[in-house]
């Protein structure tokens, strides 16, 4: 079976992903083919798409979690303090350096195994000159480099982090326009998708924002944040509803199944919180979700939209 894995945007709450692929892969035994994701999907969906068969996904999905757990703080992501992002965003363009997270990269994506044929990876960045939402394919062996650059893009929120400079232009996190990369799953005809999103929702795919107090200024930002990527996330899920309804029109074109986790309530931390006890809580809430995975119902156009548990 031609299985395939997308993994949604959401900062320090992609704990949550390893939790739920740590049930998929330990618990189910489930084998992927195709990986793809955006922001913190991306970082984790090429991090597993270096799998060349079942086993080194087995053995990448505990590297993977052992990272998470490795980390100890905000410093192992991304270089903060009042008076050097000042002076970032005065004379740059961020507030942060992911000084952390770029040599996390270096060490851990190796690219001849990305580009391995056993497996297909995409990752999407969004060009800050002309909006231009970009798939990096792992099929590409021409991107080299750039696909490690790509990724990195991919988690680049605007403000907090640089643009990433690929070929003349500036890009940034792909969740801006395409949070959840469902169509470029579907795109490879798999016969089921799996989606790990970080936001909770409803039971006809409405976005649930839970309430929060009131803080400074960042916080704000944070919150206005999390509450647009979620509606973008409820979005892409729809939108790949629609897809699959019209599929019926065509004899020869089956609906794909589409199993969806999402946590059960908003999952703990702000999006750029890498407290090392938050993401063992996420991690943990991610491995419970995936046992109540929702099947995305497969109905004609006529139909409402829905998620049947």
């Amino acid at each position: 079976m031609k299985r395939a894995l997308v993994l949604s945007g959401g900062g320090s709450k992609g704990a949550f992903e390893v939790g739920a692929i740590e049930y998929l892969v330990k618990r189910e035994r489930l084998n992927f083919h195709v990986f793809t994701g955006t922001s913190v999907g991306a970082l984790n969906a090429a991090f597993l798409g270096q799998a060349r068969n079942r086993r080194e996904l087995g053995e990448l999905v505990e590297e993977l979690k052992a990272l998470w757990l490795g980390v100890r703080g905000n410093r192992s992501i991304y270089r903060s303090g009042f008076i050097r992002s000042f002076f970032r965003l005065l004379f740059g363009d961020s507030l942060y350096n992911p000084a952390g997270l770029r040599s996390l990269l270096a060490a851990k994506l190796d690219l001849e195994r990305i580009f391995h044929p056993a497996t297909v990876v995409k990752v999407t960045a969004v060009a800050l000159e002309n909006g231009e939402l970009f798939c990096a394919d792992s099929r590409r062996r021409e991107l080299g480099e750039d696909f490690r650059r790509y990724v990195l893009a991919s988690a680049s929120m605007p403000l907090f982090f640089p643009a990433v400079r690929i070929d003349g232009q500036h890009w940034y996190d792909g969740g801006l326009r395409d949070l959840t990369p469902l169509t470029a799953a579907m795109e490879e005809d798999p016969d089921e998708i799996i989606v790990v999103t970080t936001f909770p929702l409803g039971p006809n795919l409405q976005a649930i924002i839970p309430p929060v107090k009131a803080g400074g200024a960042l916080k704000a930002i944070l919150r206005t944040i999390e509450i647009i990527l979620s509606e973008i996330a409820v979005n892409d899920l729809q939108i790949a509803q629609k897809i699959n309804q019209t599929r019926w029109r065509f004899p020869k074109k089956k609906p794909v199944p589409i199993r969806i986790i999402a946590p059960q309530t908003q999952l703990f931390g702000d999006t750029l919180s890498f407290n090392p006890r938050w993401i063992r809580e996420n991690i943990r809430a991610g491995y419970e979700a995936a046992q109540q995975t929702r099947l995305l119902a497969v109905k004609k156009l006529s139909d409402p939209l829905s998620v049947e548990q």
